[in-house]
């Protein structure tokens, strides 16, 4: 017969839900009740032990919380375990809301959504709202929620609310009753939230704006919690989670900073920044940018399809319409001396006079990054690099692309071109100015600018690639190895989250006609220049002085056109040159005067002479005809001033002032930071000034000597 065990409470015999008494709380709770000592076989059911660890429960979270109130203890640890009891306990018991303050609040009940009150069906899934939520809400709305209300789960993401639900979040009362439970738990909770928000964390993402989280990585709130999402190799650790080493990775290459100051940002050390580095490179090289960049992630149809620009199709692809359109060029990335003499030979570029690693991109007419390939060592030119890229097939390009694809370059690539063209491609690439030249003559300067109407884009994809301060920077030997992981990181990210740099609008073809057009014509102005000799007679020309914002009708040039911006940019056929316009203007004008000459024996004809911006002893001379209507047509003395495709920025400069700017009566706002620096070529004006400074210089004292 087996033997029969008693709870030694109720007296109930129960062989399996016994359990010993051995905890010293137990067996006072036990012998204050059965008013006797424990013996060593004595037993406790399990529907008595219940009954204890309730009673124990509330005895410890009433006398903590009294205790807590009245400012004894201030333990975070003694405040969570209130907290935890609370929100776990439903038995606790709690003091009556009478504390009524000026604070806004929900309504609280199980039957509505407190956030879209919406009815919860059994169908529909809910929960009562967390603790951070409140916290949440509170801090951001000014909104107390109830620590019994309900809401939809559809509403939370990690315990939080999110930025939508947050916006539905609506208060009923103006005023609310509080128990002192409330007050203690809502304190501490926003307490230890403004601890966590003091420095940068984020694992509290929503504590931190949008533009903090942009400063920092590159990336909103809502595309940094998207990249993450992808990320399912990487783990929690014990001193960062995943968030956190995303951010760690994304702030390093966006700001450059050094590990120890990142270490001072994100509280961890040098060694552990250093880790969390190489964990989400790895991480988002397998799972995030395989998706986004490479020859493999997307289809040859797709690529002409959807990042071809209309414009492009017009003025190069010969009505073949399933020719991919790729535009390459090299950047640079700057790196530290190598202390491995081999590898400083071949990193140093004696073009640029130091070390130096080179990354090919290749990017659509619209600014995607099909692939970026390398980094190269600086020895290696463009035309070895496409030669490489080519000959060894690298990503599978070769057989991505199709015959009669488009490669448009710059003239770094003019050693290459002839091979692309026996590997069956076409070439599209800006003129050389031949040896003795001074100037590409018309055709040639008209052809150049349909390329670089193209071919901008990947200036601009290097330009943002530099935006990230750590390719702008000198790379530490350390992260010489993976330069070109990080830069398909960052250029997966632009594919997958910036918008294109050029316009796919269907009506850019009209431009492209436009341009077109124009290219077959001559320069009309410039035969007239060279045949009557008009560079070489100056008795022929007027000199007008014009003040700036001047419209004065009595003026030579009364009857200039007058020309809006929509008008100017038909001229231009691009932005750049008017961008470049008023800096010229501004920089021609001496003692507030431009000098315009106007020519006698040919009727509005204009003359201006313009100094470069590159070099002060370089003078360019603009002609300009026109009528009362339009411009008839313009010569510059520039390299591709001849070019009747668009205008060069010294043209289009004259053109912006005397029909457009001097008509809006406004005047120039110059940068004035010269007056900071000094120039050690003027000399002093002052006697006095005079004898010191020739007391400085021993080469104008002849005594000395």
């Amino acid at each position: 017969m087996p033997k029969s065990y008693k709870c030694a409470v109720c007296g109930r015999a129960h062989l399996k839900q016994r359990r010993p008494i051995k905890t010293k709380p137990l067996k006072r709770f036990v012998t204050k009740l059965i008013n006797r000592e424990i013996q060593c076989d004595d037993v406790i059911c399990d529907k008595c032990r219940a009954v204890y660890r309730k009673t124990v429960v509330k005895s410890r979270a009433t006398q903590k919380r009294a205790t807590l109130i009245e400012g004894v203890i201030s333990d975070d640890e003694d405040a969570d375990f209130i907290v935890n009891i609370e929100n776990t306990t439903s038995e606790v018991l709690r003091s009556p809301k009478n504390i009524t303050l000026h604070v806004q609040s929900t309504a609280s009940s199980h039957k509505y959504c407190v956030i879209c009150k919406e009815h919860l069906t059994k169908g529909r899934k809910s929960c009562i709202v967390p603790l951070s939520a409140r916290t949440q809400s509170f801090i951001e709305k000014g909104i107390f929620i109830d620590s019994q209300a309900r809401c939809c789960v559809i509403h939370l993401t990690n315990k939080i609310f999110s930025e939508e639900a947050l916006k539905l979040i609506k208060s009923k009362y103006s005023k609310t009753s509080f128990n002192r439970t409330d007050i203690v738990t809502l304190l501490e909770n926003v307490r230890k939230t403004l601890t966590h928000s003091s420095g940068v964390n984020f694992e509290h993402l929503h504590l931190l704006s949008d533009s903090v989280c942009y400063s920092l990585t590159g990336l909103n709130k809502q595309h940094f919690e998207d990249v993450v999402s992808h990320l399912t190799t990487l783990k929690n650790s014990s001193v960062r989670t995943i968030k956190t080493c995303v951010a760690i990775l994304l702030t390093k290459l966006r700001t450059g900073l050094p590990n120890h100051l990142l270490g001072v940002i994100f509280s961890l050390t040098k060694s552990q920044i250093q880790r969390c580095v190489h964990s989400a490179r790895s991480c988002l090289m397998q799972e995030f940018v395989p998706q986004h960049i490479g020859f493999h992630h997307i289809s040859h149809a797709d690529f002409v399809s959807q990042h071809t620009t209309p414009i492009s199709k017009r003025l190069f692809s010969n009505n073949n319409d399933d020719a991919a359109i790729i535009v390459l060029d090299g950047t640079y990335i700057y790196i530290q001396k190598s202390s491995d003499y081999t590898f400083q030979r071949m990193s140093f570029s004696m073009y640029k006079h130091r070390p130096l690693l080179k990354p090919m991109v290749i990017v659509g007419t619209d600014g995607y990054i099909l692939s970026i390939l390398g980094p190269y060592y600086a020895k290696n030119n463009d035309t070895s690099i496409t030669k490489h890229i080519l000959k060894t097939n690298s990503e599978g390009m070769k057989v991505w692309l199709n015959d009669n694809d488009i490669f448009i370059v710059d003239r770094g690539f003019r050693d290459v071109s002839a091979y692309l063209k026996e590997e069956g491609f076409n070439v599209e690439m800006p003129h050389y100015l031949q040896k003795g030249n001074k100037q590409h003559n018309t055709e040639e300067a008209n052809t150049s600018r349909l390329v670089t109407k193209v071919r901008w884009v990947v200036e601009s994809v290097n330009s943002r690639i530099k935006q990230w301060k750590f390719f702008d920077k000198v790379v530490s030997n350390h992260y010489i190895p993976y330069i070109g992981d990080f830069l398909r990181i960052v250029c997966s990210l632009f594919n997958c989250y910036r918008p294109q740099l050029a316009n796919m609008d269907p009506s850019s073809e009209e431009l492209a006609n436009k341009m077109l057009e124009r290219s077959s014509q001559r320069n009309d102005v410039q035969r007239m220049v060279e045949e009557e000799g008009l560079l070489k007679k100056r008795s022929i020309f007027k000199k007008v002085e014009m003040s700036t914002c001047t419209s004065d009708n009595s003026l030579p040039v009364q009857d200039f056109p007058v020309l809006s911006m929509d008008k100017l940019r038909e001229i231009t056929l691009g932005i750049y040159q008017l961008k470049e316009a008023k800096n010229y203007v501004i920089d021609n004008f001496s003692e507030d005067q431009y000098e315009v000459y106007v020519c006698n024996p040919i009727e509005n004809l204009l003359r201006v002479k313009l100094k470069s911006r590159h070099s002060g002893s370089v003078r360019h001379t603009v002609f300009i005809h026109y009528n009362l209507d339009e411009i008839i047509g313009w010569y510059c003395t520039c390299k591709v001033g001849a070019r009747v495709v668009g205008c060069c920025a010294h043209v289009a400069s004259v053109l912006w002032y005397l029909g457009y700017h001097r008509f809006q009566g406004t005047d120039f706002q110059r940068v004035k930071f010269h007056s900071s620096i000094t120039d050690a070529s003027i000399p002093p004006e002052t006697d006095s000034e005079m004898e010191s400074w020739s007391d400085d210089n021993p080469m104008l004292n002849c005594n000395s000597y």
